[in-house]
């Protein structure tokens, strides 16, 4: 019975109900003091900085603690791995040392925004193989294998439980894991109506891991918001990131939702566009995208 309650959460996760979006967005400056735990989930190395960099710096200048969990390194992007290393058929060593430069840009990043070392967590799942693991491998025997670096586990020096594979039940356990050693206040991380399958995946895992903790601790129920990156041609199509201002996609499907805007200090822009810039194998590749974030503020999405 737990299995078969297991997997129609997954099911069920994947579909959700559509209708129109709210004229003003709310605050989300209530949310923030100096007994915020934030804990952002972030997809990939970058996704953090684009939708959560100015949440990020005032939750830290707040006297609030933060944790950054990549879900992968970023090693599964062919496109990346040609641009910078000018390889036109790359191998698994190539797809592997490309993953090791965009965790060091990572590091750099949320440097810049103001974190130290200790707060960012890589849990080396396979980039571009998030969607199986929450489908195809979400209980299998047997793990997934990544098509680009060809393992079958995460790093070992990145292993929150030891013996991690790649399945969806390994993610799980990891994802609890660190929930119940931080006991966030805050958890934001990509929504499930993103157009990225690891993005909607990470939702996914994540929303489930928390379902279970507020089962579990009643008393101690963080509050989830989610940033969009990959929606269509948003946000590219409002204009280039030169600190105007972040509207939300006229089309987005869900009215179960409420966006949240968060205004940015001048400050606060500045930093997070050096810290977009810190991305540069990104930056490469799809440097107008990354900059048009680069907004007065930031968007989020909150259950009504």
């Amino acid at each position: 019975m737990k299995k078969i309650l297991f997997l129609l959460f997954f099911l069920a996760a994947v579909s959700l109900p559509a209708g129109a979006l709210s004229q003003e967005p709310p605050a989300l400056e209530p949310l923030i003091s100096r007994a915020t735990r934030l804990m952002v989930f972030s997809p990939h190395p970058d996704d953090e900085t684009l939708g959560a960099g100015g949440l990020i710096q005032r939750v830290l200048k707040s006297g609030g603690r933060v944790k950054v969990v990549f879900m992968t390194s970023g090693d599964g992007f062919p496109e990346g791995v040609e641009m910078e290393d000018h390889i036109s058929i790359p191998k698994a060593k190539d797809f592997r040392r490309y993953g090791i430069r965009r965790r060091a840009e990572a590091l750099k990043a949320t440097a810049t925004l103001g974190m130290k070392e200790r707060d960012v967590i890589f849990l080396g799942f396979p980039d571009a193989g998030l969607a199986r693991l929450r489908s195809t491998y979400l209980l299998s025997r047997s793990p997934y294998r990544s098509p680009f670096t060809r393992e079958t586990c995460p790093p070992k020096s990145e292993e929150i439980i030891p013996g991690m594979d790649y399945t969806g039940r390994d993610v799980i356990r990891e994802v609890q894991r660190l929930i119940a050693r931080f006991r966030p206040t805050l958890v934001a991380t990509t929504p499930a109506q993103d157009y990225h399958p690891d993005h909607n995946a990470t939702y996914i895992f994540v929303k489930y891991a928390l379902t279970h903790w507020d089962k579990k601790n009643p008393n101690h129920k963080p509050a989830l918001i989610d940033f969009l990156i990959h929606f269509g041609q948003w946000p590219i199509a409002q204009g280039s990131g030169n600190g105007s201002r972040l509207n939300p996609p006229k089309d987005f499907p869900d009215k179960t939702m409420q966006w949240v805007s968060f205004q940015l200090t001048p400050d606060e822009v500045e930093i997070k566009r050096k810290a977009i810039l810190d991305y540069r194998s990104q930056m490469l590749v799809m440097g107008r995208f990354l900059m048009s974030f680069a907004r007065s503020n930031e968007l989020f999405l909150v259950d009504k």
